[in-house]
């Protein structure tokens, strides 16, 4: 369910000296992992192995592997820190004792995660360190790990299996892996060692993600719906999470609301790394939730959660919901992706703002008496740019679609059904500024509360049945 782990320290342990391997695929993680899929990592220690290979050397070379073979980066930094220290920072060092704890008798190294606690999902890694077992014979070279006139233990495959614990990986038995439990005559990443760092920091999101269109959103929760343990793998939160994606050029002040009759509601907002920055639970009080968030410029996700387990048996964790998302902002933002009617690729990118105090900031909530001034630009795709052309403009509002034409009026698509109504008609150029309306007082129209969706596009003479567009709307809540 939606909840929040506290874990202090978390240590992965051994690597022992015989192998016994199966050629099966069976990856493990026990879903933590670092916030980014980068981390810096300090390395610098003093000696040669009997090869002439410096440790250095070598542990630098697993950390590239690492970074070649998969989306995860460490960075280096040559420097020796004391991977003991519980001070943020990842060291490697030899000692004779783990921290002041004797090591195992067949134990090489150990990794030492300490932990973050995390809002949604497990706790995510803060520090990574590994302490080597300096009482062992180490040496550096490739190939099998007995070889006649070779002494001691290859080095690299045992940095290469403690950075995987250190990305996040746990031991893999029963499989061809640099992290089974027990060093063998592996010496580089396997496919199974790559499969697991890439499910932990591949990018790819495995749910459905929607735009976010600010204004009132109706959907609903229920056991057809992605879960976090789909969203964060590894995780055994079963709860179900709708995604919806946003993004601003300019800081903004977000007000966001969620409720329900039946379902436990939980809102959070998250980064694009999928890493909460703010969360609100009402599960105490009621069924609704809100949240009032301050966001600069960047990549957003706002979620819609609830409980796995039911918390208010009034409340429940499924049902239909509705988030009210309203925001203020210091200029005009991103109005979601770009798309086509075809569904072609297209490089175009759009914006737009509602003001009511001549540009001094731009929101999307406004009391029947403001004055509102409605703008959008468009970056024309440079395919595009200097070709003839026109640009749309469409109103969404109580389940009627109205196009504005190039006397200012907005008319039915339905009177001329199949035909776009062009705003302008004109030679595209780089970027395509558009006023919809200046000085629109609703009051003063008699519109006390209205609800619109505005959307804006474009469109090439050479091929007029086809339009480019954004998908998320801008948003006019009017309301006393």
């Amino acid at each position: 369910m939606f909840h929040i782990c506290k874990i202090v320290i978390g240590i992965s342990v051994q690597v022992v000296l015989l192998l016994s391997v199966a050629p099966v695929s069976a990856f493990e993680i026990d879903g933590s992992r670092w916030p980014t899929a980068e981390t810096e990592f300090y390395v610098h220690m003093n000696g040669l192995a009997a090869s002439g290979i410096s440790w250095n050397t070598a542990f630098i070379a697993a950390m590239n592997d690492w970074n070649e073979a998969t989306s995860f980066n460490f960075i280096l930094r040559e420097e020796n820190r004391d991977p003991c220290a519980n001070d943020g920072l990842n060291g490697v060092d030899f000692s004779d004792d783990f921290c002041g704890t004797s090591f195992g008798n067949s134990t090489l190294a150990v990794t030492v995660r300490r932990f973050d606690s995390a809002v949604l999902g497990e706790p995510t890694i803060s520090q990574a360190d590994i302490v080597i077992n300096q009482t062992k014979q180490f040496n550096v070279y490739d190939g099998n790990l007995i070889q006649f006139g070779i002494q001691g233990l290859d080095f690299r495959r045992v940095a290469l299996h403690e950075l995987g614990h250190a990305i996040g990986l746990d031991h893999e038995t029963n499989t061809n892996a640099i992290m089974a439990p027990n060093i063998g005559n592996l010496d580089r990443l396997q496919a199974d060692d790559i499969a697991g760092a890439e499910k932990l920091y591949d990018g790819a999101i495995n749910c459905v993600v929607q735009e976010l269109g600010f204004g009132i959103i109706s959907n609903a929760l229920d056991a057809f719906d992605c879960t976090v343990s789909d969203l964060l793998p590894g995780s055994s939160d079963t709860s179900p999470i709708d995604l919806y994606r946003f993004e601003l050029t300019n800081a903004a002040i977000l007000n966001l609301s969620m409720s329900s009759a039946t379902l436990d509601s939980v809102l959070l907002l998250a980064d694009s790394n999928l890493q909460v920055i703010g969360f609100d639970n009402k599960s105490s009080n009621s069924c609704d939730s809100s949240l009032t968030q301050f966001l600069p410029p960047g990549s957003y996700f706002l979620m819609a959660n609830t409980f796995d387990v039911p918390v208010k048996t009034e409340c429940g964790i499924s049902g239909e919901y509705q988030i009210n998302a309203s925001f203020n902002s210091d200029g005009q933002n991103p109005l979601g992706s770009a798309t086509s009617l075809s569904g072609a690729a297209i490089n175009a990118s759009f914006s737009g703002g509602i003001t009511a105090n001549n540009g001094g900031s731009f929101g999307n909530k406004f009391n029947p008496n403001a004055s509102l001034d409605i703008s959008a630009q468009i970056t024309i795709d440079p395919l595009h740019q200097g070709q003839a052309g026109f640009l749309v403009v469409a109103a969404a509002v109580d389940g009627q679609i109205l196009l504005l034409n190039e006397q200012g009026q907005f008319v039915d698509l339905a009177a001329n059904p199949g035909v776009i109504t062009r705003a302008v008609n004109k030679t595209l150029s780089a970027v395509e500024s558009i006023t919809v309306v200046e000085n629109l007082v609703p009051a003063s129209l008699g519109i006390s509360e209205m609800v619109v969706g505005f959307y804006f596009g474009y469109g090439l003479a050479s091929n007029p049945d086809e339009l480019y567009f954004h998908q998320a709307p801008l948003n006019l809540t009017v309301a006393p």
